[in-house]
């Protein structure tokens, strides 16, 4: 094959990859705005799921069996996003605010209070794709992603995993200011937000409540 043959077939290629980056791009934008729209409408859990990656929802089941058995001790070692969300687990479930039988730890994560609807009120910066990954940052540092998404042959998905750690960032920087443990923090937090709401935030909440 001649030089200018092999250019060709080079450019060719090249610009058949950016038309396949440019619509991953566009499908992605989509995807986030349908997951978006679905949580806003309040739809029941079953029709999130599409949206997640299958080793996210294995996540949201470890850490529903963890609300129901883990207790202080076993609460400490675990990360800041996986204590808050155990814990508001367990004012609903002490509170019977469950309008939903299966799937309820995805269902209160992506609630209309959840973690991922207080994070889209924030200025999110512009999706990005590399290869078989996307992100979204916020507008204050786009290079910082807060949203990982993972390219899954035809679709995105969400990776919940990791994603949520990289979403309460901002909230950690408060216990580290304050030498405050994982577990502390979260109470506090929780306090913060559903005082006016529900009472007994406190270290309670620390051990399963107990079945009826």
């Amino acid at each position: 094959m001649s030089n200018s043959g092999v250019v060709g077939e080079a450019a060719a290629k090249s610009s058949g990859y950016e038309m396949q980056q440019q619509e991953k791009q566009l499908l992605l934008e989509k995807t986030f705005a349908d997951l978006i729209a679905t949580v806003q409408a309040g739809s029941d859990p079953e029709s999130i799921l599409p949206f997640i990656t299958d080793s996210s929802e294995y996540w949201f089941d470890s850490l529903e069996v963890a609300a129901k058995t883990e207790n202080e001790e076993m609460l400490s070692v675990r990360p800041f996003c996986e204590v808050y969300m155990i814990l508001l687990y367990r004012i609903y479930e002490r509170e019977h605010l469950w309008t939903v039988q299966e799937d309820r730890m995805l269902s209160l994560a992506f609630a209309k209070k959840g973690m991922l609807l207080k994070l889209t009120e924030l200025e999110l910066g512009p999706m990005e794709i590399k290869n078989d990954r996307g992100s979204i940052g916020l507008a204050s540092s786009p290079k910082v992603p807060v949203l990982l998404f993972t390219w899954d042959d035809v679709k995105w998905e969400l990776d919940v995993v990791e994603s949520f750690p990289l979403a309460t960032k901002g909230l950690e920087s408060i216990g580290v200011k304050k030498d405050w443990s994982n577990v502390k923090l979260a109470l506090y937090l929780l306090e913060k937000e559903y005082r006016y709401d529900f009472s007994f935030i406190d270290e309670s909440l620390l051990e399963p409540i107990p079945s009826i």
